[in-house]
């Protein structure tokens, strides 16, 4: 069985502030990701999510846990921006809807 874990795009906004690295105003740009588990190639369960500010002035990029305080709190303003597509749970549903079909075979047989 071909199993692991992969991330995608889940949202991109703006942010408003300066940026630390070259004093730039408005220049912030956010990236979510979502990371789900995949059991061949299809996204069974999200497992969280990775935020990034790039610079797109001078291209400096922060992982979330480094945000400066002003950053943080643009993204924590924004971050509802940023949904979970109902696809990253699709395994789970075929798997649910497995269930179901061999629940219901197995009552009318």
């Amino acid at each position: 069985i071909i199993f692991g874990q992969r991330a995608s795009k889940i949202g991109t906004f703006e942010g408003k502030g300066s940026c630390d690295y070259c004093n730039n105003k408005g220049t912030q740009q956010f990236s979510v990701y979502g990371k789900y588990a995949h059991i061949f190639w299809i996204p069974t369960f999200p497992m969280g999510s990775k935020a990034f500010s790039e610079c797109t002035h001078c291209k400096k990029t922060l992982e979330k846990k480094n945000f400066p305080q002003e950053v943080l709190n643009q993204y924590n303003q924004n971050k509802n921006k940023a949904k979970r597509p109902i696809w990253h749970w699709s395994g789970l549903l075929l798997f649910g809807l497995l269930v179901l079909y061999i629940a219901f075979a197995g009552k009318t047989a």
